[in-house]
């Protein structure tokens, strides 16, 4: 059952952009994919690793063939390390006779609205009823648990502002006191949820047999 959006921002490209190297593309992709993994939705300042500049159509498939691939912004993605490295070479199409950033295993981020694809289910995992979006929850690993307590950490913040914002515009004494020992509650849940969230995160992920 749908609990929650998937995401709540737009990809905007920056436009007309081209660079020898991928790595200089990093400030454009921060800003462009709101600093938030295309595949995932984690955010940089949750996660606090450096995220990666990630190839749609995979280097392994398009060496020697379409070379220009490399450095394509269109094809340059913003993924976190975790679902760049369970997307790896994974690829499925038509390199030579299509022209479009296209791989067949995955709905391009850019082109498709993951909204329509991807939803939170009630104990905030990433979910879909959409046969390639099933598959690609599998293929990228978003089942994994460490998706869910991102998602929980997040909505935490979200209580905590606006417990702050009621505590500023409390006038009566004791319903203040009653809003600032939830607001603490709330931040003692926030970093016990942190701390798990990023030392499951260095860990490796272990494939799902029963998936």
């Amino acid at each position: 059952m749908k609990y929650d959006n998937f995401k709540e921002h737009k990809i905007r490209r920056t436009k007309n952009l081209s660079f020898d190297k991928p790595e200089k593309y990093r400030n454009y992709l921060s800003k462009d994919f709101h600093e938030r993994c295309c595949y995932c939705n984690g955010s940089e300042e949750v996660l606090m690793v450096p995220f990666h500049v990630e190839h749609f159509i995979p280097v392994k498939a398009f060496k020697g063939k379409r070379d220009s691939l490399n450095t394509d912004y269109a094809n340059l993605m913003w993924s976190c390390p975790k679902c760049n490295l369970s997307k790896s070479d994974k690829y499925k199409g038509d390199l030579i006779g299509n022209s479009q950033i296209e791989n067949e295993l995955f709905y391009n981020p850019e082109v498709t609205d993951y909204n329509d694809i991807f939803y939170r289910n009630e104990f905030g995992a990433i979910t879909s009823d959409d046969p390639k979006g099933k598959e690609m929850i599998t293929l990228l690993k978003l089942y994994h648990p460490v998706h869910m307590l991102s998602w929980l950490i997040e909505k935490l913040e979200n209580v905590h502002a606006l417990l702050k914002k009621a505590i500023e515009e409390e006038t009566d004494l004791q319903k203040k006191a009653e809003l600032e020992k939830a607001r603490d509650r709330i931040a003692n849940i926030h970093m016990e949820k942190i701390k798990a969230f990023r030392a499951a995160y260095k860990n490796k992920f272990k494939d799902n047999a029963n998936r």
